[in-house]
């Protein structure tokens, strides 16, 4: 009798069942099966809607601050974001974390919210635990629990909060750059109106992390300052960590000129503060923020995509050397970009995909084979498109690593 691995707990079994949904995995038991479920119903075609308490489940096992829009409605994170500090995301994700430990099922966490119960549910779960077990999260939520009761945000307390929280912001960064606390709000605006472009953007970078936020990839600093080499949420709040361990130690003279000579990399290294094996960190810093390869463009560009509100009118631009290298420009309808996006947001999210061996597959004019390589391209129809819309114009004879820009 064949035996198949188990897609959970990698047993061999000579009596595993295939997913019905799928076809394409096989389980040794019914509770492996459900146990996997979580994860794999992102994967698995069996056509049915995906309910936001997966989402959430996928990200807080993946320690990541969740990123679908609906998600981040349901369970908060969007209310979090407008009314409190960059640390209230973290701290949600942190009682999500809990619940699920404490036994928790999607199903059940998804049947509060939809209900209104969400917080009754919360409390009775942290509540039926000894009081030393609950942690850290559990207390903040007893503090902030407007933002589960399902209403949205007062748009006048927004805005109120957005002013307030902007001028604590500027003036954290001021003071951390060595600016006198003394200063007033116009005098601040205008030292850092005669500062040069690339110093304004340092200290706005500052302003950001003594805020206890950072860049999202909607800004030019998700890209000059390399959190665009992240592969997930994870990664990106390492990076922000070992920037803020930097700024501790560095005088800000110190960052301006390495920011303004690409040589961020190298003021790592010289306060000894380890980037562990960060080639592709490393890379985008080389030249940053003067050039960069078109290969971080298309990763800002993805990360955008996926970040994007569904309210969003219209899509993130594209740059010119995107355009011309990625296989944008031969798009003839909104179809063919889609097939794009989804194929390169598909691409990004494959684990172990290396956007430097992208770049060079890119430069050889290899894009295809690289791709199909790594994800499934559809049919022999959709593949032949795909063959069309990833030509570009390398290599270019003679100018090796020339882009378009």
């Amino acid at each position: 009798m064949v035996e198949h691995t188990c897609a959970w707990c990698d047993e061999e079994s000579p009596n595993a069942k295939r997913c019905a949904g799928c076809r394409k995995v096989w389980y040794c038991s019914k509770t492996c099966q459900t146990d996997h479920w979580p994860r794999h119903i992102f994967n698995c075609k069996s056509g049915q809607p995906i309910s936001t308490a997966y989402y959430l489940s996928s990200s807080v096992w993946g320690d990541e601050i969740p990123v679908d829009a609906q998600t981040r409605i349901d369970y908060g994170f969007d209310k979090a974001e407008k009314l409190l500090n960059g640390e209230s995301g973290s701290m949600l994700l942190g009682l999500y974390k809990g619940l699920f430990y404490a036994g928790v099922k999607e199903k059940e966490l998804r049947l509060w919210q939809r209900e209104g119960r969400l917080i009754e549910g919360i409390k009775a779960t942290f509540e039926a635990l000894p009081p030393r077990t609950r942690g850290g999260y559990y207390p903040w939520f007893l503090q902030h629990q407007y933002l589960l009761d399902g209403s949205p945000p007062d748009e006048d307390d927004v805005t109120r909060k957005t002013k307030d929280r902007a001028l604590s912001m500027l003036r954290n960064g001021w003071i951390a750059t060595g600016g006198s606390p003394h200063d007033s709000t116009e005098e601040i605006e205008a030292k850092l109106a005669a500062l040069s472009e690339e110093r304004r953007a340092c200290h706005h970078f500052y302003t950001m992390l003594f805020s206890q936020a950072h860049p999202s990839p909607d800004l030019l600093a998700w890209l000059h300052f390399g959190f665009v080499a992240s592969s997930s949420m994870g990664e990106e709040m390492h990076i922000a960590r070992l920037y803020i361990a930097l700024l501790n130690r560095c005088t800000f003279e110190e960052f301006c000129v390495a920011y303004e000579t690409s040589s961020i990399s190298a003021l790592f290294d010289r306060y000894d503060i380890p980037l562990g094996n960060s080639p592709q960190f490393r890379d985008v810093m080389s030249g940053t923020p003067h050039v960069n390869k078109s290969v971080w463009d298309l990763k800002q560009y993805v990360d955008q995509l996926i970040a994007l509100q569904p309210d969003a009118e219209g899509l993130p631009p594209l740059t010119p050397s995107v355009l011309c290298d990625y296989g944008f420009s031969n798009c003839k309808s909104p179809a063919e970009r889609k097939m794009l996006d989804e194929m390169y947001t598909q691409l990004f999210a494959k684990p172990g995909m290396d956007p430097l061996a992208l770049h060079e597959a890119c430069i050889k004019g290899q894009l295809f084979d690289f791709v199909k390589s790594l994800i499934k391209l559809g049919g022999r129809s959709t593949a032949v498109k795909y063959a069309r819309l990833l030509r570009n114009p390398y290599p270019l004879p003679d100018m090796e690593g020339l882009r378009c820009v």
